[in-house]
């Protein structure tokens, strides 16, 4: 507060309540008639005669009188200054920090294999994507496909390695719709910006803007706040599409075939658009690594508070409660001796650690040490909260592992070297599931205190469960192909070559051999292209007598079924364009 005092900017000083002055003038007259009432009181000496009022009243000094008069003048005059609220410093609201979001749209339509873009266009974007996310530009990024339809690959994520392992497989084949859709795309990407308050960033790679509505993409970025960065690959040259069946055959519609080539006038539109850019391509990775670093460099916005009123801190309450206080003890004799126990018990118990702000006192502080009140803490379980109280490493490690924070607990025992730490550290350890460091840390605490309680059994418990552990990964694993106790049946087709020194030729692998049955009662289970149209989640019994056959681990093949399945259960809408490429 000395501080604050010291560092007043005059210019800036005001009442937050200056309307209330005029209550003054009768807190003024109250005083004024206290005084003179005071001083009516003192006329009875009069009736005393003068050579009597030596000896009857005994002899003071006016100015006591005086001193009080001022003294509750000065209180009652701070008070009032204290009740208007005086303020030279302007409080801003706290601003939020927001992170920018990032979406990848890529296009999967026919014409993204042209070759005009070596090796293909699709390819090309793909490299261009793998550079970008190599380039880090630090945002949460999405991965969008669309032709006819518009369908999530990733959804947000910083692990840019699910969107590069999803990647490779992307093909125009795996979309259940063709063509090109620019109004349902932009209509997904407003349903995910809308309202955004940082600043989000698309990057739509695309070769052709035929059918791209220059409008609807300018009202698109009037209502929301995203730049838009348009990579197109192809050339003005253009080349022709392939075809669905046959990639080295050009694509034919009545007889004429197809060719795919830039719209240089829609993206010139496109370019003139307020917070839309055109990315020029080229031959290394130096275009996407300038747009990494440039949504890298704008990554973190600043939420500005809604409201732009002035905010001014009211620094009244420092005049108003002691001197209300100290007016109550001013009843009593030796009223000055308890104002000064009073000013000394304000004194904090609680000392300031390195880099405390007198801000962050609390009026506990005033009373309870920190340790004190990470102790209360502790005993209503609130751990967290203790954690935070507790200056003590070992009382924080305890407070933290008791919350089931095991990675602060073992930060915060890291940082005492005694051997209750040491403990500690490895019971965190174990539950952190790193057994071989516990067991690591378990030995070292026997070799510097063999005596101390409880570390013999956990090291026993924690080789045994290492034990265990290993013998239940066995290093060399063999199938046993052959069981002597299977009913095999005899194959007795005269398509069986495996045992007559025959050469099997191309049709006869072609045509489908008797397996070796055995009779152990299991059946082999196929995995379903899509879910049923019945089919309920949680109903029905899953037979225990089922082999399953391998699952294929394609993500495209995943993908695949899953944009079918949206489309076919109306989860997405597809676009009638106007080409079907």
């Amino acid at each position: 507060m000395i501080e604050e005092l010291k560092h007043i900017d005059w210019e800036k000083f005001h009442f937050l309540r200056p309307e209330y002055l005029w209550y003054g003038i009768p807190l003024a007259i109250i005083l004024l008639l206290g005084v003179i009432a005071y001083s009516e009181k003192n006329t009875w000496k009069k009736h005393i005669a003068k050579h009597l009022r030596p000896y009857v009243i005994q002899k003071g000094t006016s100015w006591k009188s005086r001193l009080i008069h001022l003294s509750l003048f000065l209180l009652f005059g701070l008070a009032f200054l204290g009740f208007l609220g005086p303020t030279w410093k302007e409080v801003k609201e706290p601003s939020k920090k927001l992170e920018s979001q990032l979406v990848i749209a890529l296009d999967l339509s026919q014409s993204m294999l042209a070759t005009d873009v070596s090796p293909t266009r699709l390819e090309r974007a793909k490299f261009k994507i793998h550079d970008f996310l190599e380039a880090n530009p630090r945002a949460e990024t999405a991965l969008k496909v669309f032709a006819a339809s518009t369908h999530t690959v990733v959804p947000f994520t910083t692990d840019y390695k699910i969107i590069l392992d999803n990647l490779d497989g992307l093909k125009p084949s795996m979309m259940p719709k063709r063509g090109t859709g620019f109004n349902n795309l932009f209509t997904h990407l407003d349903s995910l910006f809308v309202g955004n308050k940082a600043e989000g960033k698309i990057l739509l790679i695309t070769d052709d803007l035929d059918d791209i509505d220059v409008q609807k993409v300018s009202a698109f970025m009037q209502q929301n706040n995203v730049v838009l960065s348009v990579y197109p690959l192809s050339t003005i040259s253009g080349s022709h599409v392939p075809s669905f069946y046959n990639q080295k055959a050009p694509l034919k519609v009545n007889g004429e075939i197809i060719t795919s080539r830039l719209n240089q006038a829609n993206l010139d539109n496109l370019n003139a658009i307020n917070n839309v850019q055109v990315l020029k391509i080229s031959l290394d990775n130096s275009d996407v690594k300038l747009l990494a670093e440039d949504i890298s460099a704008h990554l973190i916005f600043e939420e500005k508070p809604e409201s732009e009123d002035e905010n001014w801190q009211d620094n009244g309450y420092w005049l108003v409660l002691p001197i209300i206080i100290l007016f109550a003890f001013s009843f009593r004799k030796g009223w000055a001796i308890y104002s000064i126990i009073f000013l000394i018990s304000l004194s904090s118990c609680s000392k300031p650690s390195e880099g405390t702000v007198a801000k962050h006192m609390t009026f506990k502080d005033l009373w309870y040490t920190k340790n004190y009140q990470g102790q209360q803490a502790f005993e209503k379980k609130e751990y967290s909260e203790a954690a935070k109280l507790f200056e003590n490493p070992i009382h924080q490690g305890v407070s933290y592992f008791k919350q089931g924070d095991y990675l602060n607990a073992k930060a915060a025992f890291e940082k005492d070297s005694s051997n209750t730490s040491l403990y500690n550290l490895g019971l965190t350890y174990a539950k952190l599931g790193d057994l071989n460091k516990s067991q690591e840390i378990f030995e070292l605490l026997i070799k510097k205190d063999p005596t101390f309680n409880g570390v013999e059994e956990n090291l026993k418990s924690l080789n045994k469960a290492l034990i265990t552990l290993k013998s239940s990964v066995p290093e060399d694993a063999t199938l046993n192909e052959e069981k002597s106790n299977a009913k095999n049946k005899q194959n007795r087709s005269p398509e069986d070559l495996s045992g007559g020194g025959q050469e099997a030729t191309k049709k006869d692998m072609e045509k489908e051999r008797l397996e070796e049955e055995t009779e152990t009662d299991m059946r082999k289970g196929k995995e379903l292209d899509e879910l049923p149209d019945d089919f309920e989640s949680g109903s029905g019994d899953i037979p225990k007598n089922i082999l399953m056959r391998k699952v294929d681990d394609d993500p495209a093949l995943f993908l695949t079924k899953k944009f079918r399945y949206q489309i076919k259960k109306k989860q997405v809408i597809s676009e009638n364009t106007q080409s079907d490429w």
